[in-house]
């Protein structure tokens, strides 16, 4: 399998496997670490631009502003994993050279426009984004709820895991 396929993969895998150890409190709790946010909201949102590029890839075209921002995707850990099997399953048969166009908002007052890209930028992108949420996500975890047992890679960047494998060399 292409490797960019599996690194989704795994990111996805990294959100499942926090939603079989996470408590339903913990998960749709506001924080105040995450400034009244829930770590739910950041799975969502994280599988919301997955679910985008899933549902609009084939009709060529993706626009991450029109997601279902369907709120079960933060309270409901099995609805939640359900999905991320979906979207792993759909990775290991998508087309990378696939073309789109992508719609976007460039400023408030600013008309839709459309940039070109393809699917394998769209899924670079869902790595670094994924990341980032899942770095916010360990804030929490780690902050407030200890008990949670996150591998020790989770929310790092895997530039900077090499980064510090090289350096202990």
């Amino acid at each position: 399998m292409n490797l960019l396929l599996k690194t989704n993969q795994d990111i996805l895998s990294q959100i499942d496997e926090l939603l079989q150890v996470i408590s339903y409190s913990a998960y749709s709790s506001p924080l105040e670490v995450l400034h009244g946010s829930t770590i739910g909201q950041h799975v969502r949102h994280t599988l919301e631009l997955y679910q985008c590029l899933y549902e609009q890839a084939p009709l060529g075209f993706v626009d991450y502003d029109a997601r279902s921002r369907d709120l079960r995707l933060e309270t409901d850990l099995a609805f939640s994993s359900s999905l991320i099997q979906q979207l792993k399953n759909w990775l290991s048969e998508s087309l990378l050279n696939t073309s789109l166009s992508m719609k976007v908002f460039l400023g408030n007052e600013d008309p839709q426009h459309t940039i070109h890209t393809s699917l394998s930028r769209e899924l670079v992108y869902m790595i670094e984004h994924a990341i980032h949420h899942l770095a916010i996500i360990k804030i929490a975890i780690t902050g407030q709820f200890p008990e949670i047992q996150i591998p020790p890679h989770f929310g790092i960047a895997f530039s900077t895991l090499r980064y510090r494998e090289s350096a202990l060399k």
